[in-house]
Formats: C-alpha cells, structure tokens, sequence
C-alpha cells in the first residue's frame, strides 16, 4: 500500500463546489454534484457529465503532503516520505511539485543541522 495512502485520507477533505469550479475553470452553477470515491474523486458536470479528478490536483491533498514532510522527524523518515511524491511525481501540477520540492528541501536541511551527533 502506498506510504502516503495510508497517511493521508481524502475522506476528510472538505471540498466545495466553488474550489471545483475554480479547479475545472467553469461557472460554479455547472458543478451539480460530486462524490468522493477511494482514489478519485466524481465530480457530474452539467453539460460535460462525469468527470474524474485525482486527489492529488487538489489543494488539500498538497498541503496534506506539506504537513507530512514537516513532521518527519529524522532523515529516514523524509526519505521515505519524500520518495513516494516522487513516484507519483506525474499526477501533481508542476506548481505543486514544486512547492513539495522546495519543502522538502527545506525540511532536509533542518534536520542535518540537528541532528544528534
């Protein structure tokens, strides 16, 4: 099962119709409904019908990420959890990465500055 899968829980984002519409780049009235399924989340498009979308474009799902990598409390910890964004580098926007990137990095760098020697 995937590390961040297992820690992170999409059940529990809180998402709006607005978000979505911002998201698709649509009038929010167009959004009629939407399911949170396991690994995707439905959302039915007037006029489109269904369409998918992965947890991991959504903000929420980022930040979750953010927070994972901040809590690391040792390096073989980050690793881990920095190895799996990797692997699943190609469903996150090039922005999001990014940021994750730019975390990590940071979150790096903290903890080989203290370190127990």
């Amino acid at each position: 099962m995937n590390v961040l899968r297992r820690r992170i829980n999409p059940e529990t984002f809180v998402i709006t119709r607005k978000q979505l519409a911002n998201y698709l780049k649509i009038d929010p009235s167009r959004v009629w409904r939407w399911e949170k399924w396991k690994h995707v989340l439905w959302v039915h498009i007037q006029g489109m019908g269904g369409y998918f979308i992965s947890y991991r474009q959504l903000e929420q799902w980022v930040a979750a990420c953010c927070t994972l990598i901040r809590a690391c409390r040792d390096g073989n910890a980050l690793k881990l959890v920095w190895s799996a964004i990797e692997r699943e580098g190609d469903r996150y926007t090039k922005e999001a990465f990014s940021r994750l990137s730019e975390i990590q990095a940071q979150r790096l760098a903290y903890l080989q500055c203290h370190e127990p020697t």
